[in-house]
């Protein structure tokens, strides 16, 4: 059975027609008894409160509702002021922020817990990941890192991210064979988000693109065309045809993030010794988290060596980290023996970004070569030869993560450099782990 998230990018606090958007798909959604996940932008929270907006309000409160950032794509945007070296620093204001957020969502919406935070537009940043994470906050939709094929959440940097796989405001011209052969398209899916800017059904321009497009605009904000309102007939025609079809099919079953986020949240994670034979013959075959006995990151097995080198008898999976430059490999083979990767182990952190590079007596050893060599000796080795391979996993397997390259994106301005956020998500897929049972590969 498909799981479907019918999922809001509520968002447009310059238009005061954009809540009549919000407002009628709230309508239907409750009257067909669906629970819509609406991501509210917080500045948007504030300006319902502005306009006495009290009818959209109180529709919400049927649905879920989470974070779609403070500010969206006002200047500067999340990529734009966490796209610095020192992370500490990125992380400080990204909290700042989003704390803020949380806070305006949650005394206007009355949220008691959130399970979801959407990035503005294309502005999908590490930082945030590991951000929103450390903000008990589960879900990352609509994240650049995804599982195309079958649509499992992919957890990576401590959160779970999600795909937005389908707009539903291409309902303002489809037509209801258009709408069924989607549907179709759908049950190939595990979960599936289908998503839509409640502003759409109310006006023609984004509110973005007329007054943040590259910079933000001087004076008063422009405020869209309104939609004719034959159109916005059209389109929720369509929505409601589109929602009774769903929950008519009995291949669907509609969920909120909540449903999702619980699902995954699962049992303690816990690796032993006695695990790690079977571990190292899976990183032999392919260097790639795995998803038997249980689901485990790269970066879960390289704590789990350490603690296991420490004397430790199993290893609880936490939070992990990637790196935040890349890594040393070595280029010859070395040998290394079990008392010198025993004296190495505590350079590898609880709480901390992976090390680029590790003194193994008086070699050095990227870290992959550290694992290769720290699970021959778990596995009963006195020493351990290690030969030059590869210590990136395939991204391959998340092509959009693999060619991520924010310059030009629409959100951005003009000078946006994206010096650090692009390669440093990339060097995160260490963190990276799909669901326990699942097939190691996404595409074949």
């Amino acid at each position: 059975m498909t799981k479907v998230v019918i999922s809001f990018d509520t968002e447009d606090y310059v238009n005061p027609l954009g809540a009549d958007g919000i407002l009628r798909t709230a309508q239907v959604l409750q009257s067909l008894g669906v629970r819509g996940c609406y991501n509210i932008v917080a500045w948007l929270a504030q300006a319902l409160v502005k306009w006495e907006r009290t009818d959209v309000l109180e529709a919400l409160k049927y649905h879920e509702t989470e974070t779609h950032s403070l500010r969206h794509s006002y200047h500067p945007t999340i990529c734009e002021y966490t796209d610095i070296e020192d992370f500490d620093e990125a992380l400080r204001q990204f909290r700042q922020n989003e704390d803020e957020a949380l806070t305006i969502i949650q005394d206007i919406l009355g949220n008691d817990a959130f399970y979801a935070a959407c990035p503005p537009g294309d502005s999908v940043s590490y930082v945030a990941r590991y951000g929103y994470a450390d903000m008990g906050i589960p879900i990352y939709d609509g994240d650049f890192l995804y599982d195309a094929e079958h649509g499992r959440p992919v957890s990576c940097s401590n959160i779970l991210c999600m795909e937005y796989n389908f707009s539903m405001d291409c309902f303002l011209n489809w037509d209801k064979e258009q709408i069924l052969e989607k549907i179709e398209e759908m049950a190939n899916f595990d979960t599936y988000i289908a998503y839509h800017h409640p502003q759409k059904n109310a006006v023609v321009e984004f509110c973005d693109l007329l007054n943040f497009y590259r910079k933000n605009i001087e004076g008063e904000w422009i405020l869209s065309t309104p939609l004719p309102a034959e159109t916005t007939e059209e389109f929720m025609d369509n929505f409601r045809f589109f929602i009774e079809k769903l929950i008519e099919d009995p291949r669907f079953e509609i969920v909120t993030y909540e449903d999702i986020a619980k699902e995954y949240a699962g049992e303690n994670r816990v690796i032993r010794p006695s695990d790690m034979p079977m571990l190292q013959k899976a990183l032999a075959e392919e260097f790639f988290p795995v998803t038997v006995p249980d689901s485990f990151s790269l970066s879960d097995m390289m704590l789990a060596c350490r603690d296991f080198l420490m004397g430790k008898e199993a290893h609880t999976c936490e939070k992990v980290y990637g790196f935040l430059d890349t890594p040393f490999a070595i280029s010859q083979p070395v040998t290394v023996t079990a008392e010198e990767m025993k004296e190495s182990a505590n350079q590898i952190k609880d709480g901390a970004f992976l090390p680029a590079g590790i003194t193994v007596g008086d070699k050095k050893l990227g870290p992959a070569d550290w694992l290769r060599a720290a699970m021959q000796i778990v596995c009963g080795k006195e020493s351990a030869t290690v030969v030059p391979d590869k210590w990136q996993i395939d991204l391959n397997q998340f092509p959009r993560l693999r060619d991520q390259n924010l310059v030009g994106s629409w959100v951005h301005a003009e000078d946006f450099k994206d010096q650090y956020i692009s390669d440093r998500s990339r060097l995160q897929a260490w963190t990276i782990r799909l669901p326990k049972g699942t097939s190691r590969k996404i595409f074949a």
